[in-house]
């Protein structure tokens, strides 16, 4: 509703400046900045419009976006402490995902456009018509999945054993992946480095690609860490339970902040394929449109001689579509 919302506005602000009368142009242009720039936040030089994507009757955890249809995936941690596999689409409707036996959660391979599901008897995949299909079965509770950026080999991090098992996606063949013990929030990057926080301590590590030991990661708070996400742009994100929100130096093994998003309790966190931010919290999910650029004070104004222009963003790193900066304000007397 946000994202219409702010095309709207930006429509009819190019619609306004197009007109011929200079004081119905101040007045509507007031009226549209009073009602939707009146809630633009400013996280520490970056802009963002902050919506409540959905309420849920719960915990939502392990987030997770399908960049190609744009559903998000979680599991729901109910306050009887049940877990259920939710997706949340496009739509705006929510359903629960069947599964045999108790669902953990989901992991999406954008790469290879497939959903992978974590259960108690094994690993499923999820289809769009929303059918699943059995992938592999173990006999242990499978907690979280990662896959190789090829796509051949996945890792599974099962619990209560705290083993981390490699699986060979073509064979089927399974070994116990050692240089892990535990891997909570279980993430791989397109280097097929490893991410994890460790249970016992909550603090988060990295397997480089081709190590057999994992490295802690310098520079975070002493809070409690919820998970690692890598954006399209293969950028690598973290973010703690207080909401401070961090990129990941993978070569230097090291953080730094880059902002924090005013939210205690964070549970879970994701992004989308524009790096929009969403944040779950208990009872609502939220999801922050992020802009480089102040979208309020960059709106181009045309004169009547000029067309529509929205020039995007430089292909560098995807966020929200944002206004040109060096456009001008052109109005005719």
């Amino acid at each position: 509703m946000t994202k219409l919302l702010l095309l709207a506005f930006f429509s009819i602000i190019l619609m306004i400046e197009a007109g011929p009368v200079m004081t119905r142009k101040t007045l509507m242009r007031q009226e549209f900045q009073g009602t939707m720039c009146s809630k633009l936040l400013n996280f520490n030089g970056v802009y963002a419009f902050m919506e409540q994507l959905t309420n849920v009757s719960g915990i939502p955890a392990d987030l997770r976006v399908h960049w190609k249809t744009g559903n998000v995936f979680y599991t729901l941690v109910s306050n009887e402490m049940k877990m259920s596999l939710q997706v949340l689409r496009t739509s705006g409707e929510i359903e629960t995902i069947k599964v045999a036996g108790l669902g953990q959660s989901a992991t999406v391979d954008n790469l290879n456009d497939i959903v992978y599901l974590a259960t108690d008897n094994g690993v499923y995949k999820y289809k769009d018509d929303g059918s699943i299909e059995l992938f592999t079965a173990l006999g242990e509770d499978v907690m979280y999945v990662a896959v190789t950026n090829d796509g051949t080999a996945m890792y599974v991090a099962t619990w209560p054993q705290n083993r981390v098992h490699k699986i060979n996606n073509e064979t089927q063949m399974l070994e116990t992946f050692s240089p892990i013990s535990n891997g909570h929030g279980l993430t791989i990057d397109m280097k097929n480095n490893i991410f994890f926080v460790d249970v016992a301590t909550e603090i988060l590590y990295v397997l480089k690609s081709g190590d057999t030991v994992p490295i802690k990661i310098k520079g975070l708070h002493a809070n409690k860490m919820i998970n690692i996400f890598v954006s399209r742009s293969d950028a690598v994100y973290a973010m703690d339970e207080n909401s401070n929100y961090y990129q990941i130096d993978v070569e230097n093994e090291t953080a730094r902040l880059l902002r924090n998003f005013n939210v205690t309790g964070v549970n879970s966190f994701a992004m989308d394929s524009a790096d929009n931010i969403l944040i779950g919290v208990k009872g609502v999910i939220l999801k922050y449109y992020i802009y480089e650029k102040n979208p309020c004070n960059e709106v181009p104004i045309l004169s009547r001689q000029k067309q529509p222009y929205m020039k995007r963003r430089k292909p560098k790193r995807l966020t929200a579509t944002s206004t040109d900066a060096n456009e001008e304000e052109e109005d005719e007397d």
